[in-house]
């Protein structure tokens, strides 16, 4: 079996500011959501994170990444007109009464958790309205308390009940790093330099997310981030305009219990998840939107 390039991991290390063993984490995630030999998901994860793999990949290589790319696209479902979609085999709509999460029937409806990159946010919206499912815009969660001034924690709870699965995306929109009087010599590169990191919004409405409804909860990345370690090792999709990223993209929503719909090609093209050094242009407000 080939190994790993190790010029292609030490690239791999510097880009993503990572240890050794996290960017083998990373490879051996992409070996199991992909089925993919060992060296040839490290090269999908170069490619999903902009690394050129020109010099790491030969033509075969390529062929097999897309291979099972397109082997791991979900099949679509189809809702008959007028009627309901089919139920999940072996999935009960019946409440836990406090035995564990509750399991969801699957939908279309989906809720975004976002952060103030609303250029990033609108390609999420946009990918997702491509697979035929229906992002819930913060107005609409709203109208679901009944409520005329609610709490924020009763609109999450209130989009969380309706939608058939939860996206955190994690964009860098704010900077941070480890104060130096706590660090040690064993901290990395990300605890000593300014790195990007989600709003803290978003990581706490991401826990939220984990505790109510774990299985329909899908963590997504765009743009590098610092690592988010308290999610325990859940796997993190960092979103790029590759056909693979964008198959996977649609395999998690399809598994986490969405009625995700793949017939067409647009999906593949519709939505900018190119990573962009951040400026006032590229994210600013083209409409009135909750600032958080």
């Amino acid at each position: 079996m080939a190994r790993i390039n190790q010029q292609l991991l030490e690239r791999l290390k510097s880009k993503l500011g990572l240890s050794r063993s996290r960017v083998y984490a990373l490879i051996d995630a992409k070996v199991r959501s992909a089925h993919l030999p060992r060296h040839l998901a490290a090269i999908a994860v170069a490619a999903e994170r902009g690394i050129n793999i020109s010099k790491f990949a030969s033509a075969d290589d390529l062929a097999a990444i897309r291979q099972s790319a397109i082997n791991a696209v979900p099949a679509p479902v189809v809702v008959p007109a007028g009627g309901t979609a089919p139920k999940a085999a072996g999935r009960s709509l019946a409440k836990t009464n406090g035995r564990g999460p509750a399991q969801k029937r699957r939908g279309t409806t989906v809720f975004v958790v976002h952060g103030r990159d609303l250029s990033a946010r609108d390609a999420v919206f946009s990918f997702l309205r491509s697979v035929g499912l229906q992002p819930l815009e913060w107005t609409q969660a709203l109208k679901l308390t009944r409520k005329g001034s609610p709490y924020v924690g009763e609109v999450l709870d209130a989009a969380f009940r309706e939608a058939a699965a939860i996206i955190v995306l994690l964009t860098p929109d704010d900077e941070a790093r480890l104060n130096p009087i706590f660090l040690t010599s064993r901290d990395p590169t990300h605890e000593r330099q300014l790195t990007g990191q989600a709003r803290p919004n978003v990581l706490f409405e991401a826990g939220m997310a984990f505790g109510k409804n774990p299985n329909s909860t899908v963590l997504v990345q765009l743009g590098e981030t610092r690592p988010f370690s308290d999610v325990g090792g859940r796997h993190v999709l960092y979103l790029s305009n590759s056909p693979a990223s964008r198959q996977e993209f649609a395999t998690k929503l399809a598994n986490a219990g969405c009625n995700v719909d793949t017939s067409g090609t647009d999906w593949l093209s519709v939505g900018d998840f190119q990573a962009r050094p951040l400026t006032a242009a590229s994210t600013r407000t083209r409409r009135k939107r909750r600032v958080r």
